[in-house]
């Protein structure tokens, strides 16, 4: 007979209670449990730390002129960010549902009347924003908001594409079960187990229903950049007047004296993310583009440092540790004298403002000149060490531009016809004209062809009256007489060099145009430098070997013919008879720094500020020296010197060579004056060139006599030779 459990309701009751109290026995030891044997593996994650890697801006360095004034810095400019959500307009739903429940606590979240309050308190801080920010930035707020409207229209464009895409590619929700039974012969058990196993295992599908939130719509956009540092202290002490909002630093390369050496400072701007990636580098960090700043990148690149963070549970900082510092990028001494600079623009300024006209050195068939010059250039070195002290050009250009672009100021740029965008201080190459005659005299003297006393007869024209023939003759119909190699460069005499080529033949000419640096770089540390052209017997031309003709070796005695020579060529040819026959290497950075910079395609360590000794030229003697010497004196202080109206100064004695060389197609000539200063003790060698100026010594002379003029207030030359030698000992450039 069975136990009958109706008979003992105590029993029964005991059973149940056992049913219920021994779950909770084992409940409570499983807590006894966690409490005393397991607490630290749960209790542990609450303590755990994680560290936070983050980068620490390097600036990047300097350029400076000699007198330590800033020529290109980095500056701090601050954008200011706003959250999408908060500029979106109208504010999205659910969005704003969300940050009303933050407001409530979890209780209140279900009280209608609370959670539409709370809308409409969020409401009113999206309109008061846009309020506050005006205030602060001093902008109007229909500005604000016109551009958080671009904003949003960018933002939606973006999440229509998105969608549209999830639609092409058919991304709806599939149920898996009806595909699995009609696909599959598997038993139904076998089917409802894989439905579950996927629903369990994989993330839902995406309904077409469900909204599209792209990362653009999560983000901070930038709504106003360059924005001061006050107004980012104000958004970071006050981030409950300005929700959504916050500011971030960056570096912005400037030129504050704008166009002042523009072409020779080049410019510094971000590494795109479309373009190759050199060593170090990557996009967004500054690369030199041009000029100084492409030449020195690996000197003024900064690099970033790093530091690392450990930070709690909570977001608070525990400690802090530097793992590698910035290195900030080494800054540049330039040899250019900046109110030297500054008056050789002005110089050129003027000229190209004004309407030159025909002068006594104006080359045979020379096409009237009726129209201000296209450009110029002015170049200036140190006959002694190659510095260059000036290195100006004209047309120029705002180097700001190229960092941030102004649409309109940049359509005047590129549709000027004189090409302000052009470098003329390294890449304009032009017939030389006359002012090459120097190079002539050193060849006829040191070929043995004429002694600098020996004279030679002109009577104008060398065999016919209507060719190769002098000025004086097409003016008076005369010409210079007998005359020697100093009036024949005072004179400028075409008949004395052109029988002085005719004896010795083209051979000597091209050699010593070359040991006088014509026809090659000279060495300047900018890039792209280019390199003229000599002519030579048998050179090439697309190909095929160029026959030579008598007329090429006359033509290349009086700078013409196909010669084409750089205005830092002609300065050095000019600061080679100065001191006494070395060519020197012209440079704008100063010695001294920095002199070392790591070479990124080896472990190697090579000098960057170490300049090259003079270099003697070969087999120039010191009487041609003085021969020329006293012919590029006698061009500016002899009556009868083409340089002697426009040039001469009663305060210091100026040496050089006029020139006016044929442009060909019916332009005007290009204007040339080179030269050294003082005559007697030279300091300085100087070439001033006009594009299609007219007479040299008549638009090219008056900028080099005002030029030295400048020279003597600045105090880089000096009247009296023992002056000057305690300049040039002083070391200033």
């Amino acid at each position: 007979m069975g136990f009958d459990f109706d008979a003992a309701p105590g029993q029964r009751l005991l059973g149940l209670g056992l049913l219920i109290v021994l779950p909770l026995v084992a409940i409570a030891g499983r807590m006894a449990h966690l409490q005393t044997q397991q607490q630290a593996a749960y209790v542990a994650p609450f303590f755990q730390t994680r560290e936070v890697t983050e980068e620490l801006p390097a600036r990047q360095g300097r350029i400076l002129a000699a007198d330590g004034a800033v020529l290109a810095d980095d500056v701090l400019t601050y954008d200011l960010l706003v959250h999408y959500r908060w500029l979106e307009d109208p504010i999205d739903r659910r969005w704003l549902r969300s940050k009303a429940w933050e407001r409530l606590a979890r209780s209140d979240r279900r009280r209608s009347a609370l959670v539409v309050g709370e809308e409409q308190a969020v409401r009113a801080r999206h309109a008061q924003l846009w309020q506050s920010l005006s205030q602060l930035t001093a902008r109007p707020r229909s500005d604000l908001q016109s551009a958080a409207r671009e904003i949003q229209v960018r933002v939606e464009r973006i999440w229509q594409s998105v969608n549209e895409r999830r639609l092409a590619d058919g991304a709806d929700t599939v149920d898996l079960t009806s595909v699995t039974a009609a696909t599959s012969d598997t038993p139904y058990w076998q089917q409802m187990w894989d439905v579950w196993q996927t629903e369990l295992t994989q993330p839902p599908s995406r309904s077409s229903g469900e909204p599209i939130v792209v990362r653009e719509q999560e983000d901070y956009h930038v709504l106003l950049t360059g924005v001061t540092a006050d107004v980012a202290d104000e958004i970071a002490a006050h981030p409950e007047r300005y929700p959504g909002v916050k500011t971030a630093v960056r570096t912005r390369r400037i030129y504050p004296h704008r166009d002042l050496a523009a072409h020779v400072l080049g410019s510094r701007t971000p590494l795109r993310d479309d373009e190759p990636q050199p060593s170090g580098l990557r996009p967004g960090d500054p690369l030199g583009r041009s000029g100084l700043e492409r030449q020195y990148q690996p000197v003024l690149q900064g690099h970033r440092g790093k530091v690392r963070h450990v930070i709690n549970r909570h977001g608070e900082v525990v400690s802090t540790a530097v793992v590698r510092e910035p290195e900030h990028g080494r800054d540049l001494v330039l040899t250019i004298d900046l109110p030297l600079q500054q008056r050789a623009e002005q110089l050129l300024d003027a000229a190209l403002a004004a309407v030159p006209t025909s002068g006594d050195d104006q080359a045979p068939g020379a096409t009237p000149v009726t129209a201000p010059p296209v450009g110029g250039c002015l170049i200036a070195v140190d006959v002694q060490t190659g510095a260059v002290l000036t290195a100006a050009c004209a047309p120029r250009f705002d180097a700001n531009l190229l960092v941030t672009a102004n649409p309109a100021q940049w359509a005047a740029l590129t549709s000027d016809p004189r090409k302000p965008l052009f470098p003329r201080v390294t890449r304009m190459a032009l017939p030389p004209g006359s002012v090459f005659k120097t190079v002539t005299a050193a060849a006829m003297l040191e070929a043995g062809v004429i002694r600098p006393d020996e004279t030679t007869p002109c009577i104008g024209y060398l065999d016919q009256p209507d060719q190769h023939r002098c000025l004086i003759f097409r003016h008076y119909g005369v010409g210079h007489g007998d005359i020697a190699m100093a009036d024949a460069l005072a004179r400028s005499c075409n008949v004395y060099f052109f029988r002085g080529a005719r004896r010795m033949g083209p051979e000597p000419l091209v050699e010593w145009s070359e040991r006088f640096g014509i026809g090659q770089p000279t060495g300047l540390d900018l890039p792209g430098e280019a390199a003229g052209t000599l002519p030579r017997p048998g050179s090439k031309s697309d190909g095929t070997p160029r026959r030579w003709y008598a007329g090429d070796t006359l033509g290349l005695a009086i700078g013409q013919s196909t010669l084409t020579a750089t205005p830092l060529q002609i300065a050095r040819m000019m600061a080679a008879i100065a001191n006494g026959g070395a060519l020197v290497t012209p440079h704008l950075v100063a010695d001294g720094g920095p002199t070392t910079v790591e070479d990124p395609l080896g472990s190697d360590v090579r000098p960057v500020f170490a300049h090259p000794d003079p270099q003697p030229i070969a087999g120039l003697h010191p009487e041609t020296l003085a021969a020329i010497r006293e012919g590029l004196d006698r061009v500016v202080q002899d009556s009868h010197g083409t340089g002697y109206k426009t040039v001469r100064l009663d305060e210091v004695a100026i040496a050089g060579k006029t020139g006016t060389a044929e442009s060909g197609g019916g332009r005007p000539d290009h204007a040339w004056f080179a030269g050294y200063a003082p005559a007697d003790h030279p300091r300085v060698a100087f070439a001033v060139v006009l594009e299609h100026g007219g007479s040299g010594g008549k638009t090219a002379g008056p900028i080099a006599r005002d030029f030295v003029r400048a020279l003597l207030q600045t105090g880089l030359i000096a009247t009296e030779p023992t002056l000057a030698a305690e300049v040039l000992r002083s070391g200033s450039p």
